[in-house]
């Protein structure tokens, strides 16, 4: 618990302090009234001593920290209830960018469908064959040599390429039986069962197979190497035989670590090497920037709708997505850069929006929730006829694709000044991006890239935008905060973000 002193002239300016300090939360302990020194040297002071739990403060900072001076004077002058009531729900929901996609599959296991012994036996043996198959490419397959100990032969459970190198020498054998442990034995009792000696002949199988087993993979390992030095020494072979400039060697390599499409790369190649010269291509800087400049003109930006209609007219702007794209913080951002504006949240799922609700409240968003096409159109209608703006935040579900592409032509037959926009998410892989893009693009007008902040792949995002430039970039979320974290889409952020500078 958080215990705080606070001084003041009158009993409201104190309450204030505590108001504005503490929060609505805050317990006052003690209030005393100091009247000075007769009234001669000393003003009147109230003095009042006010406590908090920690966890209502944790709560209180949270919504302290998205606030500046003059919102966080404006706020703790409202009633005490939605104080309270705003802060908790603000508390409650899930700040910053929630669960986000990750470029990477997951493989989860169904409850009850598998053990996870036999999970784990399976995945053994599918890389344990794809060795096998990589080892064995181009070579013969033969069985295992005896062992002059056993008396039967032991097989291996997997193809190998031996080629009877598995065979000891005696001596080696020998001293290989010395320093190994023999396998337990099972005396012969008089009253022992009949079954002892197959134990016995069971345990000493296992033991030569597992020896034979480990022998494998030893060899296995060993060709592993080999192979890994002759496909090194044959990319350094063809490497030298291309006779390629240095530095178009040093661009391929460095945009294939990027990740960039080959298709791109090798674009790229064919222009550097028509218009600069010969000794310039040696000169791996000269080969960059010419590089830099042809890709970040390739990259196709534009700003939005409603920042190019000048007469004032009314601008209906539609954010469309799939999943976790960061799309209702972008809205949000969007929303408090328009004028008198109309924000709708579209979704056929329920969502926790406590976060932008908050928000909204904050800056003076009027929000519309809604749950069908038909409440949409007619806030829309109401919103335009008003002068108002309007940003809808369409959150979809694959399983109404059809019916979306249908209610936003019907938003264009109806509506003047009409901008979609598809939402994609900088930390979604980009077959993801590709897939979304793919399906919406004979809707939307623009693309909006949230995440930009997290993004590790900016090879991605390029690949994506280089696939679809028909459609250009407009805006790009660099963080979580509202509305800080947004800026126009440039060429340079981009550029930058690829080449690390």
């Amino acid at each position: 618990m958080f215990v705080k002193k606070f001084e003041a002239d009158t009993l409201e300016e104190a309450l204030k302090a505590v108001k504005l300090e503490l929060g609505p939360d805050a317990i006052i302990l003690k209030t005393i009234t100091n009247n000075g020194l007769k009234g001669a040297f000393k003003k009147k002071r109230i003095e009042i001593t006010a406590a908090i739990s920690e966890r209502s403060f944790e709560k209180k900072a949270k919504v302290d920290k998205v606030l500046n001076h003059d919102q966080k004077e404006a706020f703790y002058q409202k009633p005490a209830k939605t104080i309270k009531d705003t802060i908790h729900q603000y508390a409650g929901a899930e700040n910053g960018y929630g669960n986000m996609g990750l470029n990477k599959v997951v493989n989860t296991i169904a409850k009850g469908s598998a053990s996870l012994a036999e999970v784990t036996t399976k995945t053994t043996s599918m890389i344990k064959n794809s060795l096998d198959d990589f080892l064995t490419d181009g070579e013969e397959v033969s069985s295992f040599d005896f062992d002059s100990n056993d008396e039967e032969p032991v097989q291996p459970k997997t193809k190998s390429t031996n080629h009877g190198k598995y065979s000891e020498p005696p001596s080696e054998r020998a001293q290989t039986q010395k320093s190994t442990p023999e396998a337990p034995q099972v005396r012969r009792e008089p009253t022992t069962m009949s079954s002892a000696p197959a134990a016995s002949s069971v345990s000493r199988e296992a033991y030569n197979e597992l020896r034979q087993e480990l022998k494998t993979q030893h060899h296995k390992i060993a060709l592993l190497e080999q192979k890994i030095l002759e496909m090194s020494q044959n990319y350094q072979f063809n490497q030298k035989h291309l006779n390629e400039a240095k530095g178009i060697f040093q661009l391929r390599t460095t945009l294939k670590t990027l990740d960039v499409d080959e298709a791109h790369i090798l674009d790229l190649i064919k222009k550097a090497n028509y218009e600069l010269a010969k000794e310039d291509l040696e000169n791996p800087d000269i080969v960059f920037e010419f590089a830099l400049k042809d890709m970040a003109s390739s990259i196709f930006t534009d700003i939005p709708l409603f920042a190019k209609v000048a007469t004032g007219e009314p601008v209906l702007t539609v954010l469309v997505s799939e999943a976790a794209s960061g799309q209702s913080s972008m809205g949000m951002k969007i929303a408090v850069l328009k004028k008198d504006v109309v924000l709708i949240q579209y979704s056929q799922d329920a969502q926790n929006t406590a976060s932008t609700d908050f928000a909204a409240q904050v800056f003076g968003i009027k929000l519309e929730k809604v749950q069908n096409f038909s409440e949409v159109v007619g806030i829309c209608r109401k919103a335009t006829e008003a002068g108002k703006s309007v940003l809808v935040d369409l959150r979809l579900n694959t399983k109404f694709g059809d019916e979306t592409k249908k209610f936003i032509e019907t938003l264009k037959r109806g509506f003047h000044n009409v901008e979609v926009l598809g939402t994609l998410s900088a930390i979604h892989s980009e077959l993801y991006n590709r897939k979304i893009i793919a399906r919406y693009k004979d809707i939307i007008d623009g693309v909006i890239i949230s995440h930009v902040d997290l993004c590790m792949n900016f090879g991605a995002i390029f690949n994506v935008h280089k696939a679809h430039n028909k459609l250009p970039l407009k805006f790009f979320g660099t963080g979580p905060v509202v509305p800080d974290d947004i800026e126009a889409a440039t060429a340079e952020r981009l550029m930058a973000g690829l080449f690390q500078f």
